[in-house]
């Protein structure tokens, strides 16, 4: 019996040491679980912040574009206003020379104020759409300089999300070609004025022109139904913003139709001045007590240069001869009627935010969005962050196994359970959610007119809107190359090889990369 009993005691134990091995086996289960669900839930919100980052960074670009289309129109309605009073100088003056001869002349005194007045609202309406300028530049500036330039938008929301998210500032680079061809920074008007000064101020390779001649090319856009530029067309006379040519030129002609203009005649917004004609009619004068008088004054028009210039004219019937540049109760023609100073002399229109319709040209532009900025958020999460060492998740556990005097690491907080001391590069260590947004130009057609869009990308219009697409698209559209640019050097390799396996993405031909 005594055999038996020790036999018996030798299998004491045995279920407790499975029931260990399998509660280790269970619990390693249950952290590798919880392990991959955390994996998982970051995944999700890494990709959902930095959709929420390139969604803003597009609605930002939209709001701004707007806003410049608006200031645009309101510097157009600015300048048709001051030509518009020009006609009215011209009108006047006909009427002013034509009285002087009537019982009813109007006093010299009175003449001259009214005459004052109207030169000086000229002046002030040139003014404003100058100031329209500035307020485009400061709009422009905080857009590039604050919420592009550095991912400085993209930083703030995914400090909203999660603290351990970061905006790497090198992730820029696609939003700003986009927009600013690169400039990394707004453009005050100081800085604008002090570029023209060394040489102008050249268009950029992205979306936004800064004046010169994109400008003017959208700008006549906008009034294009009118025919070669603003002009007020009456029967007896025109008025419009001229060409040099006009300005020496005291034989006006005058065309009865828009389509009749000539253009070298009747140039676009480039031109150098403001004026306004009437001639060729005989003015009737109705003196307020009934007399009518024939008037001899047949031929009238002003014209404004700029402050630089001392060019401007004034010429009416019985008024100064031409070129009109004598003096109008004691104060020279040249400082009455002048305007503001150029910005792009000469000429006399207010520099412009533009839209670069470059862009628009080219066998296929569909193929670059029509110019549309596609804006690139780029957010990353640093497994090996001291902050993320200092407080990991309780199943994200560092453990430090011992093998032949040899210490190994297996950190559960790590997608493959070791984190290496590396940088940007390291895919282990550093998990990179890429999105994209576009700022789009829709102005709809009717669909009874065939639907589709009624016009392309400007700054007249504010029809910009702004959505979320795919990364990929156009053929200035390389993930790879803007993660690399970033410093993520493994993760772009990893989509190289995804796009050489097959991988298509957004693009029916791949990324090209």
């Amino acid at each position: 019996m005594q055999p038996a009993r020790l036999l018996k005691s030798r299998a004491r134990g045995q279920a407790l040491v499975l029931f260990s091995l399998t509660l280790l086996l269970l619990t390693l289960m249950v952290l590798g679980t919880l392990g991959f669900g955390m994996r998982a839930k970051e995944r999700v919100e890494i990709q959902m912040a930095a959709d929420a980052a390139a969604y803003s960074q597009a609605v930002s670009t939209a709001r701004t574009f707007n806003a410049i289309a608006v200031l645009n129109r309101a510097q157009i309605a600015h300048m048709v206003a001051m030509a518009g009073t020009q006609s009215m100088i011209s009108y006047g003056s006909q009427h002013y020379a034509a009285r002087k001869l009537s019982p009813c002349a109007i006093a010299d005194p009175v003449w001259s104020g009214l005459d004052q007045a109207a030169a000086e609202q000229v002046k002030e309406l040139q003014g404003r759409a100058g100031d329209m300028f500035r307020s485009e530049l400061a709009m422009y500036s905080v857009l590039v300089g604050t919420h592009l330039a550095g991912q400085g938008l993209s930083k703030h929301i995914a400090e909203s999300v999660n603290r351990e998210l970061e905006a790497p500032p090198a992730g820029d680079g696609k939003s700003l070609a986009e927009v600013s061809g690169g400039a990394s920074s707004g453009m005050s008007f100081e800085t604008f004025e002090e570029l023209q000064r060394a040489g102008g101020v050249p268009d950029t390779s992205g979306a936004v022109a800064l004046a010169g001649g994109q400008s003017t090319a959208n700008l006549n856009a906008t009034m294009g139904s009118m025919g070669w530029t603003w002009v007020h067309n009456r029967g007896t006379g025109s008025a419009g913003f001229g060409s040099g040519a006009a300005a020496h030129n005291p034989g006006f002609k005058h065309y009865g139709s828009a389509s009749a203009m000539d253009s070298s005649t009747y140039q676009t917004i480039s031109g150098r001045n403001s004026w306004a004609h009437d001639h060729g009619r005989a003015v009737m004068v109705t003196c307020p007590d009934g007399t009518v008088v024939p008037g001899g004054a047949t031929d009238a028009w002003v014209m404004s240069d700029e402050k630089q210039s001392d060019e401007d004219q004034h010429v009416y019937g019985a008024g100064q001869p031409p070129p009109g540049q004598g003096s109008e109760n004691s104060k020279p023609v040249d400082e009455r009627h002048t305007l503001g100073a150029c910005n792009v002399c000469p000429g006399i229109w207010p520099n412009a935010v533009g839209f670069n319709a470059s862009l628009l040209n080219g066998p296929r532009p569909d193929e670059n969005d029509f110019g549309q900025p596609k804006l690139y958020a780029m957010l990353r999460r640093d497994y090996a962050s001291a902050d993320r060492r200092a407080r990991p998740d309780p199943w994200n556990l560092l453990f430090t196994f011992k093998f032949a005097n040899q210490e190994t690491e297996f950190d559960n907080a790590a997608p493959l359970g070791r984190i290496q001391p590396t940088g940007l590069e390291d895919v282990q260590r550093n998990q990179v959610a890429l999105s994209a947004g576009l700022a789009y130009y829709h102005r709809p057609r009717p669909a009874a007119a065939g639907g589709g869009w009624e016009e392309p990308p400007n700054f007249l219009n504010p029809f910009w809107r702004a959505t979320l697409v795919s990364t990929e698209g156009a053929r200035d559209d390389k993930p790879a190359r803007s993660l690399q640019q970033a410093g993520f050097t493994e993760h772009a390799e990893a989509l190289r090889k995804l796009d050489s396996a097959g991988y298509r993405g957004g693009s029916k031909t791949g990324g090209r990369y």
